[in-house]
């Protein structure tokens, strides 16, 4: 056992390339499994109307083509990672809506994938060994919430991957003033951008820090080059902006004023379950943000995440040796996990979805945790602190097993006592991902030819039958609660307003997330 653990050790790109392999064979496995979620068709749709007037223009090699009508979607999002997805399934020539959801979930899981790539070397240059590096990639692929979402989220898991190469390509131009670093970092901030708009932040970050790098340089020549750098990066990173998104093509300034201001504004109209009470979100305390990435993230990470911020401070102060992440790169850091969460006050629902593209960095704070706590204890405690880390990944992957295709509905102990208080506390299964598997269960155990079936929510009962076959729809007929043999619903919080016996219902360690109810002769009390 010893020597096969010498060799494997000395043997590190054995080891990473099995990591990868394993996480490749296991999403090519499961992306078939995920729900259908209550953005999906809006993002279709944002993503179709863009990829047919970029189409129009790209073939008449004119901009007289007409502007798709605009929605308050196409101010918020930009639409590069959706036109990739519609081009794709139609290079595939795949026209039916379960083929285009499945494509569209293994694609936004490869993004995923290169993502964890370049988290791997992005820890690597960082800490400057493998064995972090992975446990970092590791710390990422077994965080339920973020796992899920990398198979059908298309909008905050692109935006997390390209901040995530963002923040590395910032590195890279900001260690070396180079053309190749320049561009990369702009080409990467422009498809950001291109995500959602709100990805100005990171461009907005760059200026300041070459500004800095501009005057602390030693050197007439060094400014030069600093200057030569920042005008180039403004240049192609407005360049770039305005050619992937075809929304700017015509009127750039004008369409550019549109997304600002809306940008300003917040138009949610529901309300979201919080500590029990029902909510809009703009009553929402500041809390809302970290405590929500408190209770829906693995304690352990929350634990080293805090360990590592006291050891950047006390970096900063220069009384801990080993790893350094620099003054520079802790500001960074920071700034990049601490500033958005502080921005989005009162701005989110729903979870913290919006707020994804921060973890990676995050997870930078949790290996600098690991990092500090390996360095200053004693030997034996360190077998105590790898013991303890292989443990919680345990626990974590065993929840992730048994609880698949839900692992978006993870919640630590900090959540609840019971499953009851998370239940009123927190939102569940906002985006209806269960209402697939519901209906699947009533397929498989109803013999009748056709199946009557009333959805809380109409709009996410049918998106979810979307992904079924055509053989499968045929039996389902949606229909009024009076009319219906079947009654779904994912508001575990609200009682069933129709009277009928529980037929079933989804749970993921015994909370429950959606009940179906067979209901009595008129489906009424």
């Amino acid at each position: 056992m010893g020597n096969l653990k010498k060799n494997l050790l000395d043997k590190p790109h054995l080891v990473v390339g099995i990591f990868f392999a394993v996480l490749f064979t296991i999403g090519l496995n499961v992306f078939r499994d995920y729900g259908v979620h209550c953005d999906e068709y809006n993002n279709q749709h944002f993503g179709r109307r863009w990829s047919d007037y970029s189409s129009s223009v790209m073939r008449t090699r004119s901009l007289a083509a007409r502007l798709p009508n605009y929605i308050g979607h196409d101010l918020c999002h930009g639409p590069v990672f959706e036109i990739c997805l519609i081009s794709l399934a139609d290079f595939l020539k795949v026209s039916s809506s379960r083929g285009i959801l499945l494509i569209r979930h293994f694609a936004v899981f490869l993004l995923f994938y290169l993502g964890v790539i370049f988290f791997y070397f992005f820890c690597l240059r960082i800490f400057q060994g493998w064995k972090l590096a992975l446990l970092g990639c590791i710390f990422l692929v077994l965080s339920p919430r973020i796992f899920a979402d990398a198979f059908y989220n298309s909008v905050d898991i692109a935006f997390l991957v390209f901040f995530l190469i963002g923040t590395r390509t910032l590195l890279w131009m900001l260690d070396c003033l180079t053309v190749r670093s320049t561009v990369a970092h702009a080409f990467v901030c422009a498809l950001l951008f291109n995500v959602r708009p709100l990805g100005i932040f990171l461009p907005a970050l760059t200026v300041p820090f070459l500004l800095f790098e501009i005057i602390r340089a030693c050197s007439a020549p060094g400014r030069r080059q600093g200057v030569t750098a920042l005008a180039g990066f403004i240049l192609l990173f407005i360049f770039f902006g305005l050619a992937l998104n075809p929304f700017l093509w015509t009127a750039p300034w004008t369409h550019l004023q549109e997304m600002i201001k809306y940008l300003g504004t917040f138009r949610f109209e529901g309300r979201v379950r919080y500590f029990g009470a029902d909510q809009f979100p703009k009553e929402l305390p500041f809390h809302y943000a970290p405590v929500w990435i408190l209770v829906s993230t693995p304690l352990l990470y929350g634990l080293l995440f805090f360990t590592g911020i006291f050891a950047a401070i006390k970096s900063l102060l220069r009384k801990t040796s080993g790893i350094s992440l620099g003054r520079r790169n802790i500001a960074i850091f920071s700034i990049c996990f601490f500033l958005p969460i502080l921005m989005a006050a009162g701005k989110l629902y729903d979870g913290w979805r919006h707020l994804y593209f921060i973890y990676p960095v995050f997870l930078i704070f949790v290996l600098l945790g690991v990092h500090f706590l390996w360095e200053n204890i004693r030997p034996m405690v360190r077998v105590v602190l790898a013991i303890g880390i292989i443990l919680s990944l345990a626990d974590i992957a065993g929840f992730m097993i048994r609880n698949h295709p839900y692992q978006n509905l993870y919640f630590n102990r900090l959540a609840g006592a019971n499953a009851g208080e998370i239940t009123d506390r927190f939102e569940l299964d906002y985006w209806g991902l269960s209402y697939r598997k519901a209906i699947e269960y009533i397929l498989k155990t109803d013999q009748d030819a056709v199946i009557s079936v009333c959805f809380h929510s109409k709009f996410l009962g049918k998106n979810n039958m979307k992904i079924l076959s055509p053989e499968e729809r045929k039996r389902l007929v949606s229909a009024p609660a009076g009319k219906a043999k079947y009654y779904l619903t994912n508001r575990m919080a609200d009682p069933s307003p129709f009277s009928g016996e529980e037929y079933y219902s989804v749970k993921i360690d015994g909370l429950k997330i959606m009940a179906v109810y067979k209901l009595d002769h008129h489906g009424k009390k």
